[in-house]
C-alpha cells in the first residue's frame, strides 16, 4: 500500500518530480528493449540462411 504521505526531508514536488523520472526511465527503458528486439528480429531476418546453416555444422 502506497503512502502519500511526505516523506521526512523531501517536499511534495521533489517526491512527485523522483516518481516521473522513474516513469520516464521505465518508459525509456521499454522504447529500448522494443527497439532492440526489432533490431534483432531484422538481423535474423536478414542472415536466417547463413544462421541456419552454422547451426548444422
Amino acid at each position: 500500500m502506497k503512502s502519500s504521505t511526505v516523506k521526512a526531508g523531501k517536499s511534495a514536488t521533489t517526491q512527485k518530480r523522483e516518481r516521473s523520472t522513474v516513469l520516464r526511465s521505465a518508459d525509456v527503458e521499454d522504447k529500448v528493449k522494443k527497439s532492440f528486439a526489432n533490431q534483432v528480429a531484422a538481423f535474423i531476418k536478414r542472415y536466417r540462411p547463413a544462421l541456419e546453416a552454422l547451426a548444422k555444422r
